[in-house]
């Protein structure tokens, strides 16, 4: 999907490509139940909704701008397969099994929200995480190799997308993202 086509705030979005990264290692193909932590603008849980329509989509977010913003998208894309839930993590997320879990934002919560995803993804379910701030990602990386996490990786985007500048083009850079992502594996 194109970030155009998004409704849009000054609420940080995840972009395009750094989504289909994540959604790629979110590994939804077959998969029934998805947890968006930290949904923002909705960009990721409306992409994997909208590419996967058999899939019921869990997001939850705390700002009360985010959850305007993904809730007019949602009416603008008019998915049906959304629950969209304004509240903290981990604490206000429903106590169920979730095929694959995605974290876009954490505030200060990263240990608990590890913790949650991984006490409440299926065996062979896959967690994915974005960072802006190298800190987090490595924290958390490093967290996870203490845990029941398998395949795990990191990876750093950097987009840049051309531009027009008077009468040349140049590249106009997007913040670097982390990603961290990794496999439950099987206790």
């Amino acid at each position: 999907m194109r970030d155009e086509d998004f409704l849009r705030t000054k609420v940080p979005m995840t972009k395009s490509e750094v989504r289909a990264i994540s959604l790629d290692k979110l590994q939804l193909q077959g998969k029934t139940s998805f947890l968006d932590i930290g949904s923002g603008t909705g960009s990721v849980s409306l992409q994997a909704a909208l590419e996967f329509p058999e899939l019921r989509v869990t997001a939850i977010e705390k700002n009360d701008d985010a959850i305007a913003i993904m809730h007019d998208n949602m009416v603008h894309f008019k998915t049906t397969n959304i629950n969209l839930i304004q509240g903290e993590a981990p604490t206000d997320i429903p106590d169920q099994q979730y095929d694959a879990i995605f974290v876009g934002g954490s505030g200060a919560n990263l240990t608990a929200i590890i913790d949650f995803a991984l006490a409440h993804l299926a065996v062979g379910g896959a967690l994915v995480l974005n960072f802006i701030l190298q800190e987090n990602a490595l924290e958390t990386f490093q967290y996870l190799q203490t845990v029941d996490a398998a395949d795990l990786e990191m990876v750093e985007t950097r987009i840049a997308k051309w531009h027009a500048l008077g009468k040349g083009h140049f590249f106009k850079p997007q913040n670097p993202t982390l990603i961290v992502s990794a496999i439950r594996k099987v206790r």
